[in-house]
């Protein structure tokens, strides 16, 4: 696992117990907003391969995907559900401390503002 969608990956870290990746999508309900914790499965030393290379190395997560492990990234691109033109994108809004942000108004406003953001 040396390379996975546009990241390289260069050294693997040990990731305490606990930590997740956070993304938030549109409900249907709008203003509602859905809140998803991914387990961060460990952490990674990675840099930017083809197009998205930008800049030098960053740690980023490593999260269990729907078939195998991802680097966490910003976006989660969705195809249209339910017949509507609506797309069911999730968005990245930062990782979950194991001993901090547990209140589910933090990650509601910073979901919020991402939308928000998303729209413009």
């Amino acid at each position: 696992m040396d390379e996975n969608k546009g990241w390289k990956i260069l050294q693997i870290i040990p990731a305490e117990p606990g930590w997740t990746a956070v993304r938030c999508q549109e409900s249907k309900d709008y203003p509602t907003v859905q809140i998803y914790n991914r387990t961060i499965v460990c952490w990674a030393l990675v840099e930017a391969v083809g197009a998205t290379a930008d800049g030098g190395p960053q740690v980023r997560g490593i999260e269990q995907g729907s078939k195998d492990l991802a680097v966490v990234e910003d976006l989660i691109r969705s195809e249209t559900v339910d017949g509507d033109d609506r797309e069911e994108n999730q968005y990245f809004l930062g990782y979950n401390d194991p001993g901090s942000h547990k209140e589910s108004d933090y990650w509601i406003i910073k979901a919020h503002e991402r939308l928000r953001k998303e729209k413009k």
